[in-house]
């Protein structure tokens, strides 16, 4: 089940990230660390409202971020569609529960997220170098529409039209 996350899965939605974090690592993908993406970050996300949750049997197997704010690098692309339009951010699965759908299943749910919202498009970016992700993100029908560069190295972005 996908729900709006809530204070009581801060715990455990940290906890996933961090084995996100040191699985990434271990796969040779050095793109989220102690400063990003952290607690503080996430108890934000639940704080206005932002951030989503899968839960089975009790237990946070995975989390996104859904809202309008994109980093200014984003400016610089061409974007198929203008205003108004939504942006997936730190949407992970936590490495037990990889394989099974469920990254599909949250962007199936932002997706309707942003239709019934009444975005014209969603939008994100992928860490260049996570090849497992960027597959995911094609195989859904999103568009490559170019790079940027942030802190960790460069990113693809990718939109999809949803209405």
């Amino acid at each position: 089940m996908i729900r709006k996350a809530v204070y009581d899965d801060i715990i455990q939605a940290v906890q996933a990230l961090e084995e996100v974090k040191k699985h990434m690592l271990d796969e040779g993908i050095d793109q989220w660390d102690q400063e990003y993406p952290n607690i503080k970050v996430l108890t934000q996300d639940i704080e206005k409202g932002e951030g989503f949750v899968f839960i089975e049997e009790g237990e946070v197997l995975a989390y996104m971020a859904l809202n309008e704010l994109c980093d200014e690098e984003y400016n610089d692309l061409i974007w198929k569609t203008q205003t108004p339009f939504i942006v997936i951010h730190r949407l992970y699965v936590k490495p037990t529960a990889q394989g099974k759908g469920i990254s599909s299943k949250m962007i199936r749910f932002a997706e309707e997220f942003a239709i019934q919202n009444q975005y014209q498009s969603i939008r994100f970016d992928a860490f260049s170098l996570n090849d497992t992700a960027n597959a995911v993100y094609l195989k859904k029908g999103y568009d490559l529409v170019g790079t940027v560069r942030f802190r960790k190295g460069i990113f693809n972005c990718y939109e999809k039209t949803v209405q």
